[in-house]
């Protein structure tokens, strides 16, 4: 277990949508990150003593939640997605002023930042309406994962409307 997670889960989901790049204009395909509900989150306890050690504990959830801005991902969920796309990658942000694991125009290689794909309305991964949900397509990884989000949105809206896909499991070992 990585000291560097902040969220982590048996499997996980690989949501692929669609986004207008503002620089180029064209639609270009974006990955984004969902946890099942069951997954955990690192809670941090402290007591109210001056100088007392926090207390982390994982917390189980209920629902399931799209993570973003993430700043760490473990080795083989960066290996798994790499296998779907070259454009999320870890790169710095002028605009947040951290380096966090985003997506590029596949097209013109600009920067495609998490808060109008994860925050805006009609941001390819914040449906409007179950139509709009329909063109996400959605992919169980059968593989655990650990990551640090600063960004996590409870109980994806729509989410029953994506389209599902076969699961992936672990490669066998060679």
């Amino acid at each position: 277990m990585s000291n560097d997670a902040n969220t982590r889960s048996s499997t996980y989901f690989i949501a692929q949508g669609l986004q207008r790049c503002e620089h180029c204009g064209q639609l270009t395909p974006v990955l984004g990150l969902m946890l099942p509900a069951g997954h955990e989150t690192l809670a941090v306890e402290t007591d109210e003593a001056p100088g007392t050690p926090a207390d982390e504990i994982w917390e189980s959830t209920d629902a399931d939640a799209t993570l973003f801005y993430i700043e760490y991902l473990s080795a083989a969920v960066q290996h798994r997605l790499r296998q779907f796309s070259v454009h999320f990658r870890h790169d710095y942000s002028e605009t947040m002023d951290s380096s966090y694991w985003m997506n590029h125009c596949s097209f013109c290689s600009v920067q495609l930042g998490d808060f109008d794909l994860h925050c805006e309305p009609e941001g390819a991964f914040m449906p409007v309406s179950p139509d709009a949900a329909a063109t996400i397509r959605v992919r169980e990884v059968l593989e655990p994962i650990e990551a640090r989000a600063t960004g996590y949105a409870y109980a994806t809206e729509f989410a029953e409307y994506m389209v599902r896909e076969a699961g992936l499991t672990r490669s066998p070992a060679r």
